[in-house]
């Protein structure tokens, strides 16, 4: 430990969830109330939480940074596949409404249901397949949730020397090269 140097804090991540289980839209300002919730819960929780009583290691240090950058990866994965998940959950909305009124056509007119019945099938199977989709989605969003808590728990607060942190991205730096 280097004398006249005070530890740094390592900052906590926070977790995002962007679809709904049931595909339904989220609404705008419900979303914005969750969050600032969320950040009102954290912040205070922090702001209760006890000053760390030990530095960290340096391999406790690159444990939580290589978790920090994991995490971070993961979560980028799933914010594409939610806004994937949401396109496809607007498509078929859509496609839902076409079909709507394409039936009220074929009732109006008396024409023959056999070609209608055949979208609505391929219509309900792609809802299926939507389906189970965001439930994957659903279970490997919740399982990022639950790392993202234990990450925290490990590692959010803790003290480190400024130089561990700096030997650790200069490892970091001269794997890449």
């Amino acid at each position: 430990m280097s004398a006249g140097r005070p530890p740094v804090s390592f900052p906590t991540t926070q977790a995002k969830s962007f679809i709904a289980p049931d595909m339904k839209p989220i609404s705008i300002p419900a979303l914005g109330a969750g969050l600032l919730l969320a950040s009102i819960v954290l912040h205070t929780a922090q702001a209760q939480a006890p000053a760390p009583g030990k530095v960290v290691t340096r391999d406790e240090l690159r444990t939580c940074m290589n978790s920090e950058v994991t995490l971070a990866t993961r979560r980028k994965e799933l914010e594409a596949r939610g806004k994937v998940n949401g396109e496809e959950a607007s498509a078929i909305r859509a496609e839902a409404d076409q079909l709507k009124a394409e039936q009220e056509k074929i009732i109006a007119d008396n024409a023959p249901m056999d070609r209608f019945n055949r979208k609505v099938k391929a219509h309900n199977a792609r809802i299926l397949s939507a389906r189970t989709t965001a439930d994957a989605f659903k279970a490997e969003l919740e399982t990022l949730n639950k790392s993202l808590v234990s990450h925290n728990e490990q590692c959010g607060g803790i003290s480190f020397l400024q130089e561990d942190k700096d030997a650790i991205l200069k490892e970091r730096e001269g794997a890449k090269n």
